[in-house]
């Protein structure tokens, strides 16, 4: 029951209801720009970077940015220079939601409405960049496997040792459970690398690259699935592309050295193709698969990294071992 509540109180703290003030300047549409200059002397509010146009009966019907006020005659009408085209929040809206609506609005600040449609106040700019920076925070530690913090990002920082041990480990317990995977594939070829033990010189800056690249991917797609609808089919054909490109573009550049320095053309062949193949299923696997814990219900930022991390190693390690194997030995 205590954690409920809990969670239901973030759940408040991250809506428009909470972020929003309600000193703001307002007008009606039939004003004059001159008698709305004047009475906004003398007062001081809580956002007056516009002004939040109404009709008769308090509902909201657009806004007047404040250049466009002063630049306007004072014979003019309110309603002559108003922007009516723009976006609206609910008192229940969620605070990324509010964030996003602004960024793709270009708006100043955002007006919320109640259920009749009625203005009650508005999210000001500065509550957006705090809007910005906390959900900013948040995502990048759910893509380290790092639990959510009730208090949030800043207060996580300061929590008890063990509070912050409890919300990390999680996600690390199950990467080290898989890593016995990596070690079974290295297993399994013992008789290659006792072949030639320089195989196992390239095996870090292997895993290196297909991390990094699996990593980028991850990032990505969280922030994909955040702010765009675009297909599946669409992102993971243009991921398949760019992994690929990389893939091959670092496969020369990892076969080059090993060439020149050890003069082992085959080794060298072997790496590039397995940079290659790496990079391509890092970025592949990368892309995915927070489009896959989405779609099973489960928080697409939340733990992808490590797991990403868990299919990249043992993808990478067998790809190059197989290579290895049937091109060196």
């Amino acid at each position: 029951m205590a954690a409920e509540m809990a969670e239901d109180r973030v759940e408040a703290l991250e809506t428009a209801a909470f972020h929003m003030v309600t000193g703001i300047p307002k007008a009606t549409a039939d004003l004059p720009v001159a008698v709305v200059v004047e009475e906004l002397r003398g007062h001081l509010f809580d956002c007056a970077d516009c002004i939040f146009v109404t009709d008769r009966e308090g509902r909201f019907t657009g806004i007047v940015r404040i250049n466009d006020l002063l630049a306007a005659a004072p014979e003019e009408e309110i309603g002559d220079i108003v922007e009516e085209r723009h976006g609206t929040a609910q008192l229940g809206d969620d605070q990324e939601h509010i964030a996003l609506l602004a960024m793709e609005k270009d708006m100043i600040a955002v007006p919320v409405l109640d259920g009749a449609g009625k203005l009650v106040g508005a999210v000001p700019p500065d509550a957006l960049l705090d809007i910005l920076r906390h959900e900013h925070m948040e995502d990048l530690q759910r893509l380290a496997g790092i639990q959510r913090h009730r208090d949030g990002a800043a207060e996580a920082l300061e929590a008890p040792i063990h509070d912050r041990v409890r919300r990390r480990l999680p996600w690390l317990i199950v990467g080290l459970v898989a890593s016995t995977a990596a070690t079974g594939v290295v297993a399994l070829f013992e008789e290659t690398l006792n072949a030639n033990v320089t195989i196992a010189f390239f095996v870090p800056a292997l895993v290196y690259i297909a991390g990094a690249i699996g990593t980028q991917a991850v990032s990505v797609a969280v922030r994909a699935l955040s702010v765009v609808e675009v297909g599946l089919v669409r992102l993971m054909r243009d991921e398949l592309i760019i992994g690929l490109f990389i893939g091959l573009a670092m496969g020369l550049l990892s076969a080059l050295p090993v060439y020149l320095i050890f003069g082992d053309g085959p080794l060298a062949v072997a790496l590039g193709l397995a940079v290659l193949g790496a990079g391509t299923v890092s970025a592949v696997v990368g892309f995915g698969l927070p489009w896959a814990f989405q779609r099973f219900g489960f928080d697409p930022a939340l733990g992808s990294g490590p797991v990403c991390t868990i299919i990249q190693d043992v993808a990478s390690l067998a790809i190059y071992f197989m290579l290895v194997t049937a091109i060196v030995i």
